[in-house]
């Protein structure tokens, strides 16, 4: 089974490429994530996760819910991070969890795609996104082989010194600035409910027209990046900048 997490569509690209390419189904983890429910998995075969790197981390949505679920005693596991530079202590990270769930590690690949996260950096124009996708597209492939092939996939454990610096950096991220309170729409909102709708984590509620952002956000950038009107911005730090709408939009 492949398994992804996805704000914005970077993820879920790579998962359901790998997943045809092996001849498996793609699941959204936002089915079990939006009731926090914790499933009980009994397929025997090889799982696949896909999700993004927040901080220099596998995205904890993802970590959070392998670590809720139940699956089978040693089965495979692969890990596939996508980045807009480098998946960090993603390695170290999976290994752990492998460990914790008495699954198989076998290992972690980084697929590099476009920037999206607008709350601190600046997305790229079309032609740059498109060229960082179609560049990715062999590293995608190369993926799938080796998952069908039944090898490992290539992966370096980050030192022990590095590995607690970042640890402690993306901990600090999450709990001091990980939060919602520069989330505003503009008088562009149309009051669709897209934002609402799409949020992984049911954060977002509609009120008196205007989406409302409770305190439980990953930061995926779903809500500012998919909204139809471009009318939700985080502060002063996405003005005026492109949004991501996905690799659909850029190819």
């Amino acid at each position: 089974m492949v398994f992804y997490f996805s704000g914005t569509g970077n993820s879920r690209f790579v998962a359901e490429r790998i997943a045809r390419a092996i001849g498996q189904e793609a699941v959204d983890i936002t089915k079990y994530t939006k009731d926090h429910e914790s499933p009980v998995f009994k397929d025997t075969g090889v799982y696949l996760f896909c999700c993004p790197s927040y901080m220099s981390a596998m995205a904890r949505t993802m970590t959070e819910f392998i670590e809720s679920a139940t699956f089978p005693k040693g089965v495979k596991a692969y890990f596939v991070v996508t980045c807009a530079s480098s998946m960090g202590i993603s390695p170290n990270v999976s290994m752990d969890l492998c460990t914790l769930k008495g699954m198989e590690f076998m290992g972690v690949a980084q697929v590099v795609m476009p920037q999206n996260y607008i709350a601190l950096f600046t997305t790229k124009g079309k032609d740059e996104n498109s060229r960082i996708i179609n560049e990715a597209l062999p590293v995608i492939e190369k993926i799938a082989d080796t998952v069908m092939a039944g090898d490992t996939l290539d992966s370096k454990k980050i030192g022990s010194f590095e590995y607690s610096v970042t640890r402690w950096v993306r901990d600090v991220y999450y709990k001091d600035f990980m939060k919602t309170k520069k989330f505003r729409a503009t008088d562009k909102c149309i009051a669709c409910g897209k934002c609402a709708r799409i949020c992984p984590l049911s954060n977002i509620t509609i009120v008196d027209n205007r989406p409302s952002w409770g305190k439980n956000c990953t930061h995926c950038m779903a809500c500012i990046n998919q909204c139809p009107k471009d009318a939700i911005e985080y502060g002063k730090g996405s003005e005026g900048k492109p949004r991501y709408k996905g690799p659909e939009a850029n190819l």
